[in-house]
């Protein structure tokens, strides 16, 4: 037990924290083992925000939310978008993941605007700053070097606007939401690394895991009642 312990302590996560530039050695398994560790953190945080607020831990909303028609949206198409939102700039030496980022950012950002104008503008700037970048070697070598000069900050502020971008699963603003919100941002630094030490579609393999798990206990919840 203690050996187990101490080789979750000296993962490489906590190296990465301090150095996200470093080479790590592929222990996928201790990996899979924090993101349990994280997973349950996860439930338990929205536990605790029910014990404040007195609120059911799975009410009726939720029910409703996780459904047949968003299993494939919510378990493939988002996690995709977002890892290549928040997570794509860790491999933007590839050009392919470079454009599918572009086109992330995207549909990310007009979904959460109604307006079309709005839209518009989001598209225009999105796309003239992709073919920029594209097709201009100095400004592709300049944003990859920036991004390898300021790896750690760029991490920390995506993995806060990751968590804060869930505080749209809640009607309202609340303090006691930032609890599970904490965790999200903890988890988009994990995310990160998954995505650094070994590639973007490891990353998003954790994520479709991480999206699965509130269907399963929607399903096993009904099947209780």
């Amino acid at each position: 037990m203690n050996t187990k312990c101490n080789n979750l302590i000296k993962n490489d996560f906590l190296y990465f924290l301090k150095n996200p530039n470093k080479k790590f050695r592929g222990i996928f398994r201790q990996d899979f083992t924090l993101f349990i560790v994280l997973t349950t953190l996860n439930f338990f945080a929205g536990y605790v925000k029910s014990l404040i607020t007195h609120e059911p831990f799975i009410d009726q909303s939720d029910l409703d939310k996780f459904n047949l028609s968003k299993f494939f949206p919510y378990l493939f198409l988002v996690p995709l978008i977002e890892e290549l939102v928040f997570r794509g700039f860790l491999q933007y030496k590839s050009r392919l993941v470079l454009i599918l980022s572009f086109i992330s950012i995207i549909f990310f950002l007009t979904s959460y605007f109604k307006e079309e104008t709005t839209i518009l503008y989001i598209f225009i700037v999105v796309i003239i700053c992709g073919l920029l970048v594209l097709f201009n070697k100095k400004l592709y070598e300049k944003m990859l070097s920036f991004i390898e000069v300021n790896l750690i900050i760029i991490i920390l502020i995506s993995s806060i606007i990751f968590g804060s971008a869930h505080l749209g699963n809640y009607d309202d603003f609340s303090w006691v939401n930032l609890i599970p919100i904490s965790e999200k941002i903890i988890a988009g630094v994990f995310l990160c690394y998954i995505a650094k030490k070994y590639n973007i579609w490891r990353s998003y393999f954790f994520h479709i895991i991480n999206n699965s798990l509130p269907f399963l206990i929607i399903i096993a919840y009904k099947l209780m009642q």
